[in-house]
């Protein structure tokens, strides 16, 4: 235990990492009881990208998956962006202990403009937060992808993990720029309850924005099975299981072909 903060060990994707989280921070809790957690980017990152990559973690929480990235790659450089005020504090003690890459932290959302949004902090724990006017709670500021990437003076970047609870197409057009220069590799979350509830996005939408700007995508569900997406049909039937069994999933979207197996996947949960 830290100044109160409570630390534990958990496995991300075959990495081991220490986390630190609050007494009362449910998400924490479930992490250390689980002991380890299938992250989709992670294992994505440790199979595609090269030594030395400039990594954004977008919606960091604890930084459990800052802290397994950073130990992954050792002589890279990876930022952490994070909008809850109650995370703070875990996700610097996070980063303290994590080993490896250089870590930025900044204590910011990330949407589609600059400026200052009402953040909604979820009473359960530090997983679930999100940026929403209508359902309000505590002011933030908030960036973009272009605009920070600007201010860190990062001459690329080459992989951006999101996950935002339902803000995920926010984040992405705010990175218009940064995705034109350098065709980062991307892996983000696909939540229809929060797509819809909080970011007022089809998922269909979401996956079509990416589609026009990245020539090979695919999906990965909770099982860590992977589908490759070849069409409109694929997007239909990921669409139909979805809809028929809520759940979240992961897409993968590369400029490069995704190389990647269930197999492979399946190898670090």
């Amino acid at each position: 235990m830290t100044n109160d903060l409570q630390v534990g060990q958990l496995r991300v994707s075959g990495i081991d990492v220490e986390i630190a989280g609050e007494a009362d921070d449910l998400y924490f809790q479930q992490c250390v009881e689980e002991g380890k957690i299938f992250q989709p980017a992670v294992r994505v990152a440790d199979l595609l990208l090269r030594d030395s990559p400039v990594i954004l973690d977008i919606g960091a929480s604890i930084g459990a998956v800052t802290a397994a990235l950073a130990q992954r790659f050792p002589d890279g450089h990876v930022v952490a962006f994070e909008a809850a005020p109650s995370v703070h504090r875990s996700l610097r003690e996070t980063i303290r202990r994590s080993v490896g890459a250089t870590v930025s932290l900044q204590e910011s959302g990330v949407g589609a403009q600059s400026g200052n949004m009402r953040f909604h902090e979820d009473g359960n724990g530090s997983g679930w937060g999100f940026l929403s006017e209508e359902l309000g709670g505590v002011d933030v500021s908030v960036t973009t992808v272009d605009e920070a990437v600007s201010a860190l003076e990062l001459d690329r970047v080459d992989f951006i993990k999101i996950d935002v609870e339902g803000g995920e197409l926010g984040v992405l057009q705010g990175a218009s720029n940064t995705l034109l220069r350098d065709c980062p590799l991307l892996v983000f979350e696909v939540n229809v309850f929060c797509l819809w509830r909080y970011g007022r996005t089809l998922p269909q939408d979401l996956i079509a924005w990416v589609r026009d700007r990245y020539p090979y995508t695919a999906v990965i569900d909770s099982d860590a099975a992977i589908t490759h997406i070849e069409s409109d049909a694929t997007v239909n039937h990921v669409l139909n299981l979805l809809g028929a069994n809520p759940s979240v999933v992961d897409v993968v979207a590369s400029h490069d072909p995704i190389d990647v197996t269930t197999q492979d996947l399946q190898t670090a949960r």
